[in-house]
């Protein structure tokens, strides 16, 4: 059975994670505005900057700060409104972010206690960004964000095919609420499982319409890999769920 997605279903899920590699280019960022100080910058004034430095090697500095930045705001980890101080752009929260990001990539075979710095570094920056995902649900502008919809299937299952996932947009983009869509999935879970997903082009759509959210939730710290196609959700989690409501 193949079913047909509109864009619209899932073209608002961000292109960036916050991998590793993410993460050293966000400290640099970092690092770069804080020796610029009260110097007052734009958003556009960022990626100049950072591109005229060279600051991330090869890789388009421009592009990657227009990717990832928008997530980092979503989460209030930076501020970037009009003209602002050059040190100013990250918040106490995205500071609190990035010094663990920094440490651990300081992290070395010769550090002390090198597995216990590595679990506290790492506990961190998964509490970190869980309060900015907090942050992300509480403002209304991203009330209908498919991050909400992932979560809200993972709570309910514990373990997500993530073909429920876009089951459930589909459902959405023919009127119907998360709610009929679960009830459907619990019916139909291995017909559902199966389906192949289509983009307006009838091409299989590539995994990056989910791809993104799964990685940040793995990053999180909320959920971690069962196959390549399920995603199980944690035990702890239920605190990050009282915070949202959820």
């Amino acid at each position: 059975m193949n079913i047909v997605l509109s864009v619209d279903s899932y073209k608002g899920v961000d292109g960036s994670s916050l991998s590793p590699t993410r993460c050293s280019q966000i400290v640099q960022v970092y690092e770069m505005l804080e020796e610029l100080g009260t110097k007052t910058i734009t958003y556009i004034g960022i990626q100049e900057e950072a591109a005229r430095r060279k600051l991330f090697g090869k890789t388009q500095a421009k592009s990657a700060i227009r990717t990832f930045f928008p997530l980092l705001k979503k989460l209030d980890f930076v501020d970037y409104e009009g003209n602002f101080a050059a040190n100013m752009c990250f918040t106490e929260l995205g500071t609190q972010f990035v010094l663990a990001c920094r440490a651990l990539a300081n992290v070395t075979d010769e550090t002390p206690h090198k597995d216990e710095i590595v679990s506290r570094l790492k506990s961190i920056k998964r509490n970190t960004q869980q309060k900015g995902l907090v942050n992300m649900y509480k403002d209304p502008e991203w009330k209908h964000h498919n991050m909400w919809i992932a979560l809200k299937l993972l709570k309910t299952f514990r373990i997500m095919h993530w073909n429920e996932f876009l089951y459930t947009l589909h459902y959405i983009e023919i009127g119907k609420t998360i709610e009929d869509a679960i009830i459907q999935i619990k019916a139909n879970k291995k017909k559902i499982d199966s389906i192949i997903f289509l983009n307006e082009d009838n091409e299989i759509l590539p995994n990056t319409c989910y791809s993104y959210l799964r990685s940040f939730l793995e990053e999180a710290g909320l959920i971690s890999k069962v196959s390549s196609l399920e995603s199980k959700l944690l035990d702890g989690s239920d605190l990050f769920f009282s915070q949202i409501g959820m």
